[in-house]
């Protein structure tokens, strides 16, 4: 798995400052710095990252569609979320949720052979660090008319979770698909406190996930 290292360890503006959690993405004190601040975060991003997409009723309010070809899918995100700088290569979107510390991150690689979305253990994709991870519960259900397997997760108490979350405890979600020989992966992540307030808003952003069209075979012509 591609491992998303996001440490929480202070206000945005300086690590060593304790977190207001009244703060967060798209607060309105000092939107240009909170957003450029954001940005620095999720550049110091990376760790644990495979979580895609769950089937929920949505309902969406000045909903903008967020869309390229390049990306091979399309997602339907709320005026809630944030568009964030993409940390590293690999990540083909990021999301902040205004007015928390709550954020998402989509990854898409390639495969090497065949495989199925039965096939992937977690024991590989949260290598290096699984024996770090305490899967709190897992299952499997559909998205974007893919067949997805999903676990929801902490860290276990040591150096590994200090590093990536300081005082802060925090909460994760993933979601992992195949889809055209491609693995798609999804990672949601809040504060413990903040995870059951932030985690329905993030299902309702996945629920539209929808794949592009493939593109048709050139036909060959008749010699």
């Amino acid at each position: 798995m591609i491992l998303i290292k996001q440490k929480i360890t202070g206000n945005h503006d300086s690590p060593n400052r304790p977190i207001h959690l009244n703060k967060g993405w798209g607060s309105t004190d000092n939107p240009k710095n909170q957003m450029e601040n954001s940005i620095r975060l999720s550049r110091k991003t990376l760790v644990l990252s495979i979580i895609l997409l769950v089937a929920f009723p949505v309902n969406f309010l000045c909903a903008a569609k967020v869309e390229s070809p390049s990306k091979g899918f399309s997602i339907k995100p709320s005026q809630d979320w944030i568009e964030l700088s993409l940390p590293f290569q690999g990540v083909v979107a990021s999301y902040g949720k205004k007015g928390t510390l709550a954020t998402f991150h989509i990854i898409r690689r390639n495969l090497n052979g065949t495989k199925t979305v039965d096939q992937l253990k977690w024991e590989d994709l949260f290598s290096p660090e699984f024996g770090s991870i305490d899967i709190r519960t897992q299952n499997t259900t559909l998205l974007g008319g893919e067949k997805a397997r999903f676990c929801v997760y902490t860290l276990k108490p040591g150096a590994f979770k200090k590093t990536m979350e300081g005082k802060l405890p925090a909460k994760y979600i993933n979601y992992v698909l195949i889809h055209q020989g491609k693995l798609f992966s999804i990672t949601f992540k809040d504060t413990e406190d903040g995870f059951a307030l932030t985690y329905p808003a993030f299902l309702a952003v996945i629920r539209t996930l929808r794949f592009d069209a493939p593109e048709p075979t050139p036909q060959r012509k008749p010699t």
